[in-house]
Formats: structure tokens, C-alpha cells, sequence
């Protein structure tokens, strides 16, 4: 594992350095480890078994050929939680390896934890928990020497944006904080915002000098794949703290006629904000989900061009592939 090699990142004056030089990210979100190995059976889809049964180190590889500098993968904390009934010491350490593997294609890692089970009727935790930071405990001592690792601290805080809710999620993220720098661990730290990570506009900045922020501003409905909506989640906010859009594709869970170029807008505004992106998902795609890739494992770049949003192989990937592999927005989804 690198220990001062590349894609090494800080926070400085409200950006984003990596290896000294500003960075916007352009990375994929990968699902292999979101699930615990024993919710398989249980859990809402297959995919999530496909993921992790499939998963090879030679899918870093794959995404830096196809102009990634960076991955963003979800570790189950129920899995990786020591006093959890579900406790895999299995999956932890293929996890941990998993990350290593990424470093070693020259990527830098963004490691979130993930209390999503994906098993129907369970319900995930607002915010962190206790069993987050014993998560973080197993995870940032392992990589404290190699600031080329982020660490999301939970994914998808769930509470509402209120003046309450944002004075409680501070609180819980600098507990988390804290922590992980028990540990030793300098790394860049991720915050989400809350609203199931859509909105980090309004909340307050976090009382330590390596933090950037994280938004997942899918599209619900129309107003969604608008600027207006993009300024009021977290674009304005970027203008006082770094922002990373750490989870999100188009046409996922919401989709018309306007979605292929509303991506395409997307992309320019991200552009524009000096705000990078971790867009997925790279090892699962259904027809018609949007996703970058489809047909996982032996996947292929998804389309725009000439197919509807309900067809297998519709979506952003080809558009995605162009923007990172140049570092030129496109000017249309074709």
C-alpha cells in the first residue's frame, strides 16, 4: 500500500489538494461491500451478492483506463461493527484489502460506512452511532499513514434539514471525528449532509481543517435535475467549504425527457463549481436504472445515444468516460 505516494489529499483554504495541486475528483462508486455477506439471503435484490461475489482487484485498473483518479466504496457497518451479531471478520479484512488494491491501481479511496442493510422492514440510523466510530476504529488505523484514503463518515444522514437536526448532526460528526483522530489518523474526513445526504446547504461548518462535505443530489422529480435545486443542496454552500458529489447517477430514480441533457448540465455546473463527482454505479446496472456501466460483471459504458430510459444500456457512462478521460464537460448527450 502506498504510504506517501500519489493521490495523497488535504484541505486548503476551502479546496480540495491532491498532491499539492487543486482537485475535482472523477471517480465511480462501486456497491460490492454495502451488504453483509449474511443479509444476502435476505436483502431486496441480488445484486448486491453479485457485486461482492464478482468483485476483482482488476476493476480499479479498469476505472483509472477509463479516466477515473479516485473510487468511492461503502463498507457495511453491520458487517465490520465487532459487537454486531453480523460481525464478518471475512469481509472486513476483503474490504480492507480492496481498498489497498485501489491504492496500488494509484486511485485515491473514499471509504464511506454504510448502515443501509438493503433487508426489507429494517431501518437504517439517522446518524452516526457508536457502532460507526467502532467502525472507524477498525478501518482508520489501517490507513492513517496514507492520506491518499477519505473517510465518509456514515452515509446518507437521514433526518430532515433543520436547525435542530443540523445542530445534532454536528454534534454526532464531531464525535465520529474524533474519533478516528484517537487514532492517529489525519485523513480527510467526508460529512453528508442530511435529507438522506441530499442537502448539505445550512449546515454549519465542523470544527476541524481537514473536512469536505458531501452531497447525493439524485433527481426525485422534475425541479431535481435543475440548477435552481443544485444552488439550494449544495452549490451555494460551496462557496465556503469543499464539496464532493460522493453518490449519484441520472435516471436512477427519476427520469423524462429532459434527463439526458439535464445530465449534461449537471456535469457543466459541477464543472464550473470546481465540485467533483463519484457517480455509479460501476458493479451493478439494470435496464433502464441509468447507471455508468451495465451488464456487470463483463460490463460495458452505458449510452444516451439513440435509446430510451427504458432500455438496457440508457445512461450517463459514455458521457462520463468523455468527460473524465479529457476533462472537458460535453456540450450534449451524444
Amino acid at each position: 500500500m502506498p504510504q506517501t505516494g500519489g493521490g495523497q489529499v488535504t484541505v486548503q483554504d476551502k479546496e480540495l489538494l491532491r498532491d499539492g495541486r487543486p482537485w475535482i475528483p472523477h471517480g465511480f462508486y462501486q456497491i460490492a461491500f454495502e451488504v453483509a455477506p449474511k443479509n444476502f439471503e435476505r436483502a431486496d435484490h441480488p445484486f448486491w451478492a453479485n457485486a461482492f461475489n464478482h468483485y476483482t482487484p482488476e476493476e480499479y485498473r479498469d476505472m483509472r483506463a477509463a479516466g477515473a483518479d479516485s473510487v468511492r466504496l461503502q463498507i457495511a457497518q453491520v458487517a465490520a461493527d465487532p459487537q454486531s451479531p453480523l460481525f464478518d471478520q471475512a469481509f472486513l479484512v476483503k474490504s480492507l484489502n480492496a481498498i489497498r488494491a485501489a491504492r496500488d491501481a494509484g486511485l485515491t479511496v473514499i471509504v464511506a460506512v454504510q448502515d443501509e442493510t438493503h433487508v426489507p422492514g429494517d431501518k437504517p440510523i439517522d446518524l452516526p452511532n457508536d457502532a460507526t466510530r467502532r467502525v472507524w476504529k477498525q478501518i482508520a488505523p489501517a490507513f492513517a499513514v496514507d492520506r491518499g484514503v477519505l473517510f465518509e463518515l456514515l452515509n446518507e444522514p437521514r433526518p430532515k434539514p433543520t436547525p435542530e437536526n443540523w445542530r445534532r448532526w454536528a454534534r454526532s460528526m464531531m464525535e465520529t471525528i474524533g474519533a478516528i483522530r484517537e487514532t492517529g489518523a489525519r485523513n480527510v474526513v467526508i460529512a453528508d449532509g442530511l435529507d438522506v445526504g441530499q442537502v448539505i446547504d445550512g449546515a454549519p461548518l465542523l470544527g476541524d481543517s481537514q473536512v469536505a462535505y458531501g452531497s447525493h443530489p439524485y433527481a426525485l422529480h422534475p425541479q431535481g435535475q435543475t440548477s435552481k435545486l443544485w444552488d439550494a443542496k449544495f452549490g451555494n454552500f460551496s462557496r465556503h467549504a469543499p464539496v464532493i458529489i460522493a453518490e449519484w447517477l441520472s435516471g436512477g430514480y427519476y427520469w423524462d425527457a429532459d434527463t439526458a441533457e439535464s445530465t449534461v448540465q449537471f456535469i457543466q455546473y459541477l464543472q464550473n463549481h470546481r465540485i467533483g463527482l463519484e457517480v455509479g454505479v460501476w458493479d451493478w446496472a439494470s435496464g433502464g436504472f441509468g447507471s455508468v456501466r451495465y451488464g456487470f460483471p463483463r460490463g460495458a459504458f452505458s449510452t444516451f445515444a439513440g435509446l430510451t430510459c427504458d432500455q438496457k444500456g440508457f445512461g450517463l457512462g459514455k458521457v462520463i468516460e468523455s468527460w473524465y478521460k479529457t476533462g472537458v464537460p460535453p456540450s450534449s448527450p451524444e
